[in-house]
Parts: C-alpha cells; structure tokens; sequence
C-alpha cells in the first residue's frame, strides 16, 4: 500500500468517525460541527459521499466452490445462502483463472466488520464437507447424477436450518441495500441456477442430504474485528483453510 493510499485510509476513518459521531449525538451542534469537519476532509482529500457511505463494506473471495458449471447447481445456490444467512452478507457468484488459465468458480461475500473474510471461510470449509458427502453418496448409492444433485440440495437445506443468524442494523441493512443497487448498476448480474431432475427416488435422495447437512455447525466465535476465521468451529472434527 502506498502512503497515498495510507493518508487517504487514516482520513476515511476519521471522516467515518466524525460521521457516527454526527448521527449519534442528541446535540444539534455537536452534529453540526462533526459533518461541517467531515465535510471538509473529504473536500481536501477528493473523497466522495459514494466513498464514505460504501467504505465499511469490504469483499472477500472463497478459494473454490463445490461445482464449476456455468450455469450453477441450485445446491451451490442453497449453500451460499447459508453462508448469508449465518453471517448477515450478501454474495455474488464470479470466476478465477487458474495458473494453467482454467476457468474456477468462487463466490465473493461483501458485508462490515470484515464478516467477508468469515463467510469466505467458512463456505470454503462447507463446500469442502460438500463434497465429501456427495463423493460418498455417489460410492455407496448410485450414480445417477439427478439423485446425487438432490441429495446436495437436501444437504445444502439442512445446513441452511443448521446455523444462527446475525443481526444487522437498521444503519446496515440499508447500507448493504444500497451497496447491492450500486453493484447491480455497475453491471453485476445475477447468476442461474439449475435445479436437479426430479425421479421416484429424488425426494428420498434429498431426505438423505438434508439429515446428514443438518450435522453442519457453524459458531460465531470470531475475534472482536472479524478478521480472523480463529473461532468458527464445526461439530464434527476443526478444519483449517
């Protein structure tokens, strides 16, 4: 990071600082005095009302996901709905190019106080239990791709049911409203999902997942700042990323 870009950080936070300041003082004045100093740093250093509002928000990208299809199995939909849910982000679904140019899938999680990097994390460690649910499925049941994608979309929906929900702000909820319009001005689209065939056996299939995924278990006990994955647990044996 250059010292430009060093100076223009400690200045958003001061004018972040002066903002909450400014909203949560009973003081019409105080309020007053901290948007006209707010103002006035974001006029000297170029910052924009945009920059301000959006500069809480931060994004983070898993290192795979449990399918690499264009057009997304409606399993991977369920899991990365988990992860929102048991974070309080929002997600969009995107691509890598490995070092032989391939293409991968990741997701990209944006939320505050840096639950990006937890919910990165964390979809990283499912996707990863994912997978080894489905290849033993696979192994011991059928080969029947329709049955096997019920299966994961059942798994993906008990792991849903299988974590809690953090609370945002009303402050936030808007905030990440809002940083959702900007994305989808910039271009952003939603992707497609596809869902598995139905067949006599699919309902059973899905039974099977969602009681195995509901074993998921996802804690909140990350550090104070959210930065670090160090207090996520799950219920069967601790994964690293």
């Amino acid at each position: 990071m250059s010292r430009d870009e060093v100076a223009r950080k400690k200045y958003m936070a001061k004018i972040q600082k002066l903002m909450r300041l400014a909203n949560n003082t009973s003081s019409p004045e105080e309020a007053a005095s901290a948007i006209a100093k707010a103002q006035a740093f974001m006029r000297q250093h170029g910052i924009s009302d945009t920059e301000v509002t959006f500069s809480e928000i931060s994004s983070s990208s898993s290192k795979g996901a449990p399918s690499d299809a264009r057009k997304i199995p409606l399993y991977m939909s369920h899991l990365a709905a988990t992860i929102e849910k048991a974070f309080a982000v929002k997600c969009v679904f995107s691509w890598r190019r490995t070092s032989t140019f391939a293409l991968k899938r990741v997701v990209s999680f944006y939320g505050q106080d840096g639950r990006d990097v937890v919910a990165a994390y964390a979809f990283d460690v499912l996707s990863r239990q994912l997978r080894a649910a489905r290849k033993n499925f696979k192994s011991k049941y059928t080969n029947s791709i329709s049955l096997i994608d019920k299966f994961c979309e059942g798994w993906a929906a008990g792991a849903y049911h299988a974590v809690s929900e953090m609370v945002l702000s009303e402050e936030q909820s808007q905030q990440m409203k809002d940083y959702e319009e900007h994305m989808t001005q910039d271009g952003v689209k939603t992707a497609e999902t596809r869902e598995a065939k139905e067949s006599p056996l699919s309902g059973q299939a899905a039974y099977m997942g969602y009681s195995e995924g509901r074993n998921a278990r996802v804690h909140h006990g990350v550090s104070s700042d959210h930065k670090e994955p160090t207090g996520i647990g799950f219920n069967h044996q601790q994964e690293k990323a």
